[in-house]
């Protein structure tokens, strides 16, 4: 497990992901919550995807990404996603999605990816949903 995630943020260009302890909602110790902002895009999918890979590797299973602020994401970035998605699940774990922007959701939508990532409203109904 990672022993100190309190300073855990990667930036790229405007992207940013910053790992948030959640005082009201325990997560295991196999799971990380980030916040991410900024575009998701060609240029930092792959520091996205670099990051996370390090995390799987050294034990976490279960990855929460909150959305909100993220205001763009290309093929790229849902190929992360996706891909992170389709290694976690041979691990039986998983990435879910918090509270997409308006304009990830409409991405989402329009490549019926909605339907194959788990996305929820908040934090909170993500970690208790089975």
């Amino acid at each position: 497990m990672i022993e100190n995630w309190s300073d855990y943020t990667v930036e790229s260009g405007d992207f940013k992901m910053e790992v948030l302890h959640q005082k009201f909602v325990p997560l295991a110790e196999t799971a990380v919550y980030f916040e991410l902002s900024g575009e998701i895009n060609l240029y930092n999918s792959q520091v996205m995807k670099e990051n996370l890979e390090i995390l799987i590797s050294k034990g976490i299973s279960h990855i929460f990404l909150n959305f909100e602020q993220v205001s763009y994401i290309d093929s790229s970035g849902l190929g992360v996603c996706l891909g992170i998605h389709s290694r976690l699940m041979k691990q039986h774990g998983y990435i879910r999605i918090i509270s997409p922007s308006e304009k990830v959701r409409y991405v989402l939508e329009l490549t019926k990816l909605k339907s194959l990532l788990q996305i929820f409203p908040t934090l909170e109904q993500a970690v208790q949903a089975n």
